[in-house]
């Protein structure tokens, strides 16, 4: 063999060493990539898994009947028929007990939330979807948004509000955070709502704190910008935005916004909400933009004191 021969199978030879390491460090950089990811979504399996559990631990069979003075049991039994036409209150109430009489007689408890975790102060469930969460508040802004109900760092997070608004959920705009989740949890079976069937399959949605129910309908549906649902609240201060306060229009706002970022293919119910009402914004993301569905409160229900136990008809409600 001649020097040049040589020459050359020498560099084929270093040739497919190179080819062989970058093949090794391909194969290793893909087990890490897929190795990573695993743990991520064993971590969300996890956490998922844990709401599970709470879910099991927390709920609990009870019932939103109040508990009636002496002189209202004597009313009550003395006379049989209703004295009055019922109002649309209470109309709505027994129409809602009738189909969804689970969620208002299968409550969470919060002493059990609370021991899990102080932030915890409502919980939320969504017919047909996945979304059966407590929602969390912390002093830390968004603090939820990177981080667990047992405070570990990572996805899938948590349901929560932002500082702007009050646990109370007495402001008339409130918005609730979560993530969009592939697997469909947390937010992420929201999107069914972008179907018009399932808007009227499922139109409301329930929220629950300590001793008190509330139900809300839905009124808008919509692909919106990502700026802030609030961002005329806010003001510069020191080169910083900061929450001011409501003024009251935030209600018509959604609206003109909802209309001008998605034309024809939002939902808006009618007739439609106005700045008066209790306003509920589930707020995710979607198509590089925000994805809402917004409630309006029709009912709240205190469980120790409130609308009396309808009388079952025998027939289905229609929503």
């Amino acid at each position: 063999m001649g020097y040049e021969s040589w020459d050359q199978e020498k560099r084929k030879k270093r040739i497919r060493n190179i080819l062989l390491i970058l093949l090794a460090l391909l194969l290793l950089a893909g087990v890490g990539y897929g190795g990573y990811h695993y743990y991520l979504r064993w971590k969300e399996k996890k956490q998922e898994k844990n709401y599970e559990d709470l879910r099991e631990r927390a709920f609990v069979t009870g019932t939103p009947t109040p508990t009636l003075t002496p002189e209202e049991i004597v009313k009550t039994t003395a006379t049989p028929t209703p004295t009055h036409a019922p109002t649309a209150e209470e109309m709505l109430w027994a129409a809602l007990y009738e189909r969804y009489e689970e969620f208002f007689t299968i409550q969470p408890d919060f002493t059990i939330l609370d021991a899990e975790n102080e932030d915890i102060f409502a919980y939320i469930s969504v017919p047909g979807t996945k979304v059966d969460y407590p929602i969390l508040a912390s002093e830390i802004e968004d603090y939820y948004l990177d981080y667990n109900i047992d405070h570990t760092k990572g996805y899938p997070g948590c349901l929560y509000i932002q500082n702007c608004n009050s646990t109370s959920l007495e402001d008339k705009f409130v918005i609730v955070y979560g993530h969009n989740m592939r697997d469909g949890t947390m937010f992420g079976s929201l999107q069914s709502y972008n179907d018009p069937a399932f808007i009227e399959e499922h139109p409301y949605f329930f929220v629950y704190q300590a001793r008190r129910v509330m139900v809300y309908e839905i009124v808008v549906v919509s692909h919106v910008g990502t700026e802030h649902l609030l961002s005329d609240d806010y003001v510069k201060v020191n080169g910083a935005w900061q929450f001011d306060k409501f003024d009251g229009y935030e209600t018509a706002r959604l609206l003109e916004r909802v209309r001008k970022d998605d034309g024809n293919r939002c939902y808006i119910a009618t007739p439609e909400p106005t700045d008066e009402d209790h306003m509920m914004v589930l707020s995710t993301c979607g198509e590089g933009k925000r994805f809402i569905v917004v409630g309006k409160r029709v009912l709240d229900i205190p469980t120790d004191r409130g609308l009396p136990m309808p009388t079952k008809t025998g027939g289905n409600a229609s929503e």
